[in-house]
């Protein structure tokens, strides 16, 4: 490799200091924060002007290939560093796809849109370059680890999964949501999302990977296909993909979301949500979005019904059905990890009932939203907020209210039943559960002699 030309190479000076390109006095400020758009794809120099400027890289950074693992557009290899002394992932285009300008502009697009998503969740992009043989490349974080693919594979074919793995599994997903939201803010959508792209490091890191379809949301939105049926638009993975882009149509933010949905889907069955005897089958499942219920495929009880309503939304054939974002997609899967999925949700309107005092009951109630009151009579006793509870007595020993509660604004409750608590106690550690039941029983036991 040559050596960089000068208005390529660091200059240490403050930014203030040194001399300005092209001989204006203007300075042109992007601002911090700014949504990096399609106009800084791929650039002013096009792919042609960017490749000869790359060829004047520095000289022997990278030593020889030390592994090499083979994709679609190129070979993914380990490499040395030799200024910083690190190994890193870089990969190489295909010999024979060189010529070919629109996978040319794939490559670079990947490189450039991937190394503007600065996210702990999306691999750093180091370098962008020619080789001397005249191959296009870019370096990457060396990230050693599994796919979720492969962690997928090492599950049992069927049955539930053990809590604290599915806890682990989900925790995944929320990292691949994070880092989807962050891709969002800046107007990429990832196009590509299946197990085999998200990777697990050795010490916990979760990375999406693969921009290699990503797609400039400010772009999509100004497209137009001619026939919604033409195989030769749909680029990505069959098995997961939405309708929408199974049909080469425009897509929007809400087709990362129906991905995710599919990802989970793969987690939750051991198998992605369309399939065919043929690639054409599957993609005619995807443009009609026919796939099994969750239930349906895992049988009843292994996916947990929390997890198979976001599923389900995510996956709505209608992108007006699914979640309008991946945030509010998490949030709901953040609610179910920390218990609040669990139990059914029931919306009061301001005035309405909840209990009656007098009346028999043995349900408890979290008030996820909004505001309740507690009455005895006539006379108003105190009034409730979010994150409190009520009526956990009767969980414990079934018997008539001691106090009416109402509504006072539009309140979210979620209704507990004491079989409910128990079987979510049972779930997480067994001896809980047993210990609550004795209690309950002891406290009924007393109950009775007192009477």
């Amino acid at each position: 490799m040559r050596a960089a030309p000068a208005d390529l190479v660091y200059d240490p000076r403050p930014v203030s200091q040194q001399p300005k390109k092209g001989g204006s006095d203007t300075e042109t400020d992007v601002p911090v924060g700014s949504r990096v758009g399609p106009r800084s794809d791929p650039g002013e120099l096009g792919s042609s002007g960017l490749v000869s400027r790359l060829t004047e890289g520095l000289a022997d950074r990278y030593g020889p290939p030390l592994a090499v693992a083979h994709g679609g557009m190129g070979v993914v290899e380990t490499v040395q560093d030799k200024p910083l002394a690190r190994v890193l992932a870089r990969k190489v285009m295909h010999e024979e796809l060189r010529d070919q300008r629109d996978v040319v502009e794939m490559f670079l697009r990947e490189a450039r849109i991937t190394g503007q998503l600065d996210h702990p969740n999306v691999v750093p992009v180091h370098d962008l370059g020619v080789s001397d043989d005249g191959g296009l490349f870019f370096t990457m974080k060396l990230v050693t680890g599994r796919t979720l693919r492969e962690w997928i594979a090492e599950l049992p074919p069927e049955g539930a999964i053990e809590r604290s793995e599915l806890l682990d599994l989900l925790d995944v997903v929320l990292r691949v949501c994070d880092a989807l939201a962050f891709a969002h803010s800046r107007g990429v959508l990832h196009c590509d999302i299946k197990p085999a792209n998200v990777m697990v490091g050795e010490f916990g890191q979760v990375y999406l990977m693969d921009w290699g379809v990503a797609r400039w949301i400010e772009e999509e939105a100004l497209r137009v296909v001619a026939s919604e049926d033409d195989d030769d638009r749909v680029i990505g993975t069959t098995g997961l993909m939405p309708p929408e882009q199974a049909r080469g149509a425009p897509l929007d933010e809400r087709a990362d979301v129906f991905a995710v949905g599919a990802l989970l889907y793969n987690v939750l069955t051991r198998r992605p949500p369309f399939r065919g005897e043929t690639g054409v089958q599957a993609l005619t499942a995807a443009r009609l979005c026919r796939f099994p219920a969750p239930d349906d495929l895992a049988g009843p009880g292994v996916v947990p019904p929390a997890l198979s309503r976001v599923i389900l939304r995510a996956m709505s054939k209608d992108p007006e059905d699914r979640y309008p974002t991946v945030i509010e997609l998490k949030a709901d899967l953040q609610r179910f990890v920390r218990g609040g999925e669990s139990f059914e949700a029931k919306v009061f309107e301001p005035g309405e009932i909840v209990v009656n005092e007098g009346d028999p009951g043995d349900e408890a109630y979290i008030i996820e939203s909004g505001r309740c009151e507690v009455l005895r009579g006539a006379e108003s006793i105190r009034v409730m907020g979010a994150g409190e509870v009520f009526g956990e007595m009767a969980i414990l020993s079934s018997g008539v209210r001691t106090a009416t509660v109402r509504a006072v604004e539009r309140s979210v409750l979620r209704r507990v039943s004491g079989k409910a608590l128990l079987d979510e106690l049972d779930e997480m550690k067994p001896w809980m559960g047993a210990l609550v039941r004795r209690l309950a029983e002891r406290f009924r036991e007393r109950e009775v002699e007192q009477d």
